[in-house]
């Protein structure tokens, strides 16, 4: 019979193992673009989309057999993973048919893994025995191991598992430690329950693999997300750490709010950080041209400290629609029972050191582009870094659009740092993994705010007897007038900086006339707070001498000083609402400081409204 003829029965490929499509899935994330912590499935291959499948339906069963042992809380609801096993399928289905694409939209997610050593978790430092014999009674320490997952925009639901792995270093003798996957529901912004506890071996020559996947779904947008997301690392006698130094806050230790604030173009005593200018070392805030990020000296009015200051990197300039963060800290690579373990390198292939800020409102992320790896000397145990990070470079997979001054203002962030090295501790290299979010630190936690808000230089602010000052003549402690029946506010903070942007400049038919930053909250006549770009003509707001119309609206060139307040003392507050912590700018009658923070705030972020 010749080969061709159609009678042949040609044998049928044999099926590929679930380790096979796991190796398929690895390689694929071996090749992923650098700078990124996962990879999206390529769901038409057919090894990544069973390799998918596999893992939520052992999801499923892992899950059913927990309910079936009465493991599962009873007061939790109960969970199947069936969206999850529909998102994949839908997504299959899409990439399979494949075709036109739909137009892309912004809503796009970040999956990356945190892992805490036992040893430096609660700020007790590293530890290590004293002898031989006191390491080999020591209890062995654990890894706690937790993917996050977080969406611009939300997610209709969002699943995550987690499973780790030790081996040999070469990565192919492995032994499943623990497993564990969860969801949730119509939220999907900062995903991070699911976790698992392993206590690998102490054994040289060893390291902890750790995997990961994703599913998410949003209904508004009709997308979907899988992805994949591993890392590695190795236990010895003393664990590696990271001890940050900056940013911190500006004082003894942290405010009730816990939020480290930077600002950029303009702020006021409530400024951790501000871009100054340094002449011959003294770092004057929000000059017409920074120089560099400079933590402020305790004690008023605000003065940079020459010793938390941060310079550009020769030949860049500052961009005020970028986003810069102060990082200095000293990586510690740690020690074996019989040596100090040698930095040999802070990365390896895609991999790396980076930067990222977590969104707590909006979702996602924003992650630096630039590889912090190179800003890390080599050769011994420890490696200090020093750098302004502009966290505005950021990779379209790890946060998109977004990113900017304008995108992420007012809106409280999560600080989140991966530190990838490797390591010789007496034998080959082995990897050494530090990962912390600022708001796990086990001291001086914090969410970093970054601000910025303001009037004119030159705007008439109505004081508490009527008269009309320039609002940079005000200080703290001078009293203004909050309404047209009389009401008093103090000044509590006075804020400034600079302006790059045109101002919007309103008139009404009384004759006032006033520059205002876009965003500067406008008070209407029926009470509705807007943005004072969103003014239009016809529109009617409230004056000193009552209601008014307006009757202009420009945007006029400006690159000069603006000035905003912070009014009210906690008893003048007790009673009002939050849209009554108003002034008189020029006759008109606008928010403070702190109603342009909440305006500007970003909302919180749902897939499903």
């Amino acid at each position: 019979m010749l080969p061709g003829c159609p009678w042949v029965i040609k044998p049928q490929p044999k099926p590929k193992t679930v380790e096979e499509q796991r190796e398929a899935v690895v390689a694929h994330f071996e090749k992923r673009t650098p700078h990124e912590d996962f990879v999206e499935l390529d769901l038409a291959n057919d090894d990544h989309y069973e390799y998918a499948k596999h893992r939520l339906q052992e999801a499923v069963a892992a899950q059913g057999a927990a309910g079936a042992k009465g493991l599962v809380a009873q007061q939790t609801p109960p969970k199947d993973f069936s969206r999850a096993l529909k998102t994949l399928d839908v997504a299959r289905a899409k990439a399979v048919r494949g075709g036109p694409q739909p137009k892309p939209t912004e809503w796009n997610c970040d999956h990356f893994l945190h892992v805490e050593d036992s040893r430096t978790a609660g700020g007790k430092g590293a530890q290590q025995a004293d002898n031989a014999q006191a390491q080999a009674q020591a209890p062995r320490p654990t890894l706690q191991i937790r993917p996050y997952a977080t969406c611009a925009g939300g997610s209709t639901h969002v699943f995550t598992d987690v499973t780790a792995y030790e081996s040999d270093l070469a990565g192919k003798k492995r032994t499943v430690l623990s497993t564990s996957a969860n969801e949730e529901h119509n939220d999907g912004r900062t995903f991070d329950d699911t976790t698992v506890s392993v206590t690998p071996s102490m054994e040289a020559n060893r390291k902890v693999i750790i995997e990961s996947m994703m599913v998410a779904h949003n209904d508004k947008t009709g997308e979907e997300h899988v992805s994949f997301a591993s890392l590695e690392t190795s236990l010895v006698a003393t664990p590696q750490t990271f001890t940050l130094v900056h940013p911190h806050f500006a004082g003894p230790g942290p405010r009730p709010d816990i939020n480290l604030t930077t600002c950029q173009l303009r702020g006021g005593a409530d400024c951790d950080y501000a871009m100054v200018a340094n002449a011959a070392g003294t770092l004057a805030p929000f000059p017409a041209q920074s120089t560099g990020l400079a933590l402020r000296k305790t004690g008023a009015p605000w003065t940079g400290d020459p010793t938390a200051y941060f310079p550009f990197k020769p030949g860049t300039a500052f961009d005020f629609t970028n986003i810069y963060i102060p990082l200095q800290g000293t990586f510690d690579a740690g020690a074996s029972a019989t040596a100090d373990c040698t930095i040999q390198a802070m990365k390896n292939g895609a991999t790396t050191t980076r930067l990222r800020l977590i969104k707590t409102e909006s979702g996602g992320t924003c992650t630096t582009l630039a590889d912090l790896s190179d800003a890390f000397p080599v050769g011994a145990r420890t490696s200090t870094i020093q750098q302004l990070v502009n966290v505005s470079q950021n990779t379209t997979a790890s946060g998109g659009a977004g990113c900017t001054m304008e995108r992420i203002v007012n809106e409280p962030v999560v600080l989140s740092m991966t530190l990838y090295g490797l390591s010789t501790c007496g034998g080959p290299a082995i990897p050494r993994i530090v990962t912390f979010t600022s708001t796990a630190l086990p001291a001086n936690p914090f969410n970093l705010n970054v601000l910025n808000s303001c009037l004119a230089e030159g705007t008439r602010i109505t004081m508490a007897d009527g008269k009309l000052a320039p609002i940079e003549t005000l200080r703290v402690g001078d009293k203004v007038r909050a309404n047209a029946a009389g009401r008093v506010l103090t000044v509590q903070d006075f804020i400034f900086g600079r302006e790059p942007k045109p101002l919007v400049r309103l008139r009404d038919d009384q004759g006032h006339d006033v520059r205002l930053t876009e965003k500067h909250p406008v008070l209407l006549s029926s009470g509705l707070v807007v943005a004072a770009e969103k003014v239009q003509v016809k529109d009617t707001v409230r004056t000193q001498t009552g209601t008014a119309t307006i009757t202009a609206t420009e945007r006029v060139p400006y690159d000069g000083k603006v000035y905003n307040l912070k009014l009210g003392t906690a008893e003048e507050l007790e009673s009002l609402s939050p849209n009554e912590r108003t002034m008189f700018a020029d006759g008109l009658l606008v928010g403070d400081d702190t109603m342009q923070r909440e305006l500007e705030a970003p909302r919180r972020a749902s897939a499903t409204k």
